[in-house]
């Protein structure tokens, strides 16, 4: 995704240790730089970069190192990328990916491994922030459950506002954003669903199903 940064330290800290991983794992897979962009959808200068810790990655770079890799986000954050477990239970410890000088973040709680990647996530936008995502793999969908305040969620053209209480279906495959939309912070869980493979380009405008749909809370029926 593109996004603001965190913190210059933590900035710093995520960048080293990607650099480190990316060097470890394209050499075990035996990927060449030029594979590895053509896999990320990246520019073979940003590859490099990253993996030498002249950059410092976004959520969307990090999906898409993790996809590339066959691994989940967490998997490609970890210096050990969890097995199948012995149990129908594995615990997942939370990470925080993302943070604005404002307060906002975007915490990433788990994440199953493999190309095809299911997420669950907790953010908080602060009023005046504004995330920006890039389009993910073709057919990626999101789920948002908004618990306080009003998120205001932009999938290319189509936009909503979601109250407190109120969730809804994204297909976020295109360009997307979400900011909060009142004076109060947007509290809002999200899971995600990218089954990884090439970026697709934003659709036309022939497109007959609206990105976004709007789900009433069950308890209401």
């Amino acid at each position: 995704m593109t996004d603001t940064p965190t913190p210059l330290g933590t900035e710093q800290e995520l960048g080293q240790a990607i650099a480190i991983r990316i060097q470890d794992l394209r050499r075990d897979q035996n990927l060449t730089l030029d594979r590895l962009a053509k896999l990320t959808g990246l520019s073979k200068g940003t590859v490099v970069a990253l993996e030498q810790g002249k950059a410092n990655p976004s959520i969307a770079i990090l999906c898409r190192l993790a996809a590339a890799f066959s691994l989940s986000v967490v998997d490609l954050l970890n210096d050990e990328p969890s097995t199948a477990p012995d149990h129908p239970i594995e615990r997942s410890i939370s990470r925080t990916l993302w943070t604005s000088a404002k307060g906002s973040q975007a915490k990433l709680h788990a994440s199953t491994s493999g190309r095809t990647m299911f997420e669950l996530w907790s953010w908080v936008l602060i009023p005046g922030d504004v995330f920006g995502a890039d389009a993910h793999s073709p057919d990626t969908r999101e789920l948002l459950s908004v618990t306080q305040g009003s998120l205001k969620v932009t999938v290319g053209s189509d936009e909503i506002i979601l109250n407190a209480g109120e969730s809804a279906r994204l297909v976020t495959d295109q360009s997307h954003s979400y900011a909060a939309a009142s004076d109060v912070p947007a509290h809002f869980s999200m899971a995600v669903l990218e089954r990884g493979g090439q970026r697709a380009p934003a659709p036309s405008s022939q497109a007959t199903t609206s990105p976004l749909a709007v789900s009433q809370d069950l308890a209401d029926h």
